[in-house]
């Protein structure tokens, strides 16, 4: 390797010993006192990144989307490419949380990058972002109650299955978001614990129905087959009914695989909760891109085993369709004529479930108090108290886990607008994702400073590929997946999507344009702009130019070395 890719590819010792004071005083330079509690490493950032992401929620709860689009060539390599072309959007976000390492995620982002539309495009950032937040953690909710009812008629009858009526559905969804915001809630050292816990869970347990699974089974499918057999299922009348079901309707195979990859999307979103905890995280400059880039990394390896062991071990492609808990019980009551042992897997994937529904709050009520911290939402003075016995922001957190209860009324009504309303979060994070990075690579190319952890001289190819791929995945899930298209089996994901644009451009014309300035100063401002996107224009956020440093405290230098601009790589950094 040359001396100066060497040179380039290592984290300074005085980086990687970032104390408490230089996170603070890194904090300040970037317009925000410490009120948050820096108690979680690397690690632990890491983990709740992993831990939301959750591939034993995300692809076993939707395995069938999936097998149905394209069977076994869908959901194997359907994961790999979703996973590549994540990490094209989630370097370049890894780039930029180096940069401005704080809890607003890719709203602060926004709003500073967007140079003098910076409150309007944090405004956008910050809306989709929340919405999307909001949607995910009610698609989790809604998948543990599903989980939960298949663990119990595991326990039952085949002819007399368990199944709650829509307000028990509802009520036991709004429990397990109570609970979860309940963890939330007590402390940061908690919070630290549980997601420790939950890697080790996660691992362990996937090890557990990827070894266990296809031991069990009595018929193993060929590698051919799972590695190479495309199979249009969803369209084949015959096998639908076989699950009650209807025939998809989708003719096209290639259209099928594209809708097929909704499986592997639905699992890999929400990697920004690494960026909405930078304020809890020591050395949050480097531990919060690579806790990003780190859960992504293991997710895809955990995730591609489960779904070979569960490809492997399909005794039917009816069992496919169906989805995981099928599986798990075709592949007991093949072994021993019943399928009550399957109970053990479905156990999993169910506690997986509900450590994922934990992290999804942490991660949505840390954006609630970000938000409201710059007076972007009603109620922001409530909204952004911390709590000065736990250290977390409680009222964040109460605010958005009823959020999502109130959104999971919809379900009372209509399966298909919840669906549409869950969806929705998907397909908001995505967009919030790729806006920050647009803004970089335009708006904000001239004055954009690296920090630490960045792309090198692949940082304008690998966004751009990243603005593109998020263009292009946002339109594949708004599309219908059902044909022909109908008011029950339309993708109201699309109508939520442009509806929410819609509202928050209109707010912004009629009233949050002459009050609401994006992300603003909250320590003294002495001869320094409020106004954070002006702020970075002037390059008042870098470094090297501010009088923030020392101990936490004004008028000493920061430590750090300063942070690259564009084309001029930092010597104490690590490049991807």
């Amino acid at each position: 390797m040359p001396r100066g890719a060497a040179r380039q590819a290592t984290i300074s010792l005085e980086g990687a010993q970032h104390g408490h004071a230089d996170d603070e005083a890194r904090l300040r330079q970037l317009g925000y006192k410490q009120e948050l509690r820096r108690e979680l490493n690397l690690l632990r950032n890491f983990a709740v990144s992993f831990g939301l992401l959750s591939m034993l929620t995300g692809l076993g709860g939707f395995y069938y989307v999936g097998f149905q689009n394209g069977g076994p060539v869908t959901v194997v390599w359907g994961w790999v490419l979703i996973v590549a072309m994540t990490l094209t959007v989630a370097l370049p976000m890894a780039e930029i949380c180096s940069s401005l390492p704080t809890t607003g995620g890719v709203y602060y982002w926004a709003g500073v990058l967007g140079g003098k539309q910076g409150p309007l495009m944090s405004w956008i950032g910050g809306w989709l972002n929340l919405i999307g937040q909001v949607g995910i953690t009610a698609g989790v909710e809604w998948t543990v109650v599903r989980y939960l009812v298949y663990l119990i008629n595991m326990f039952r009858p085949a002819d007399d299955p368990f199944a709650f009526t829509k307000a028990q559905f509802w009520a036991v969804y709004a429990a397990f978001i109570l609970l979860h915001g309940a963890f939330n809630a007590i402390s940061v050292q908690l919070l630290g614990f549980l997601s420790v816990v939950s890697v080790v869970f996660h691992v362990a347990g996937t090890l557990a129905i990827v070894i266990g699974l296809p031991i069990i089974a009595k018929v193993r499918q060929p590698a051919s087959w799972v590695f190479g057999h495309f199979e249009n299922y969803g369209n084949d009348e015959a096998l639908m009914a076989q699950i009650g079901s209807l025939p998809t309707g989708v003719t096209n195979s290639g259209f099928a695989f594209l809708l097929g990859l909704m499986m592997s999307q639905w699992a890999m979103v929400g990697y920004d909760s690494s960026a909405h905890i930078a304020e809890e995280t020591k050395n949050a400059a480097v531990a919060g891109p690579l806790g990003l880039i780190m859960a992504i990394l293991g997710s895809f390896i955990c995730g591609w085993i489960f779904l070979l062991s569960l490809t492997f071990s399909m005794q039917s492609p009816a069992d496919g369709v169906a989805g995981v808990q099928q599986i798990f019980m075709s592949v007991f009551s093949s072994r021993w004529g019943s399928f009550e042992g399957a109970a053990s897997f479905q156990l999993i994937v169910f506690l997986a479930s509900n450590l994922c529904g934990i992290f999804c709050v942490t991660s949505n009520s840390r954006m609630l108090y970000a938000f409201a911290r710059d007076h972007g939402v009603l109620g922001s003075r409530w909204w952004k108290q911390v709590n000065t016995y736990t250290g977390t922001p409680v009222n964040s957190i109460i605010g958005m886990c009823m959020a999502s209860i109130i959104i999971g009324l919809t379900m009372l009504g209509s399966d298909v607008a919840f669906i549409a309303i869950s969806s929705i979060g998907i397909i908001g994070l995505e967009c919030s994702y790729i806006l920050p990075i647009f803004l970089r690579l335009t708006v904000a190319r001239r004055w954009f400073k690296k920090g630490p952890f960045h792309l090198g001289r692949f940082s304008l190819v690998i966004g751009w590929v990243g603005v593109v791929w998020g263009c292009f995945i946002s339109v594949i899930l708004v599309l219908p997946t059902y044909y022909p298209v109908t008011n029950k089996n339309l993708n109201y994901a699309s109508v939520m999507l442009v509806g929410t644009i819609v509202l928050a451009m209109i707010a912004w014309v009629v009233s949050a344009r002459k009050w609401f300035k994006g992300p603003v100063r909250n320590v003294d401002t002495g001869n320094k702009t409020e106004t954070l996107a002006e702020a970075a224009m002037r390059g008042e956020l870098d470094e090297s130019e501010s009088s923030w440093g020392g101990e936490g405290g004004e008028g000493a230098p920061a430590k750090g070395g300063s942070a690259s601009a564009e084309g001029e790589p930092d010597k104490q950094s690590v490049v991807a």
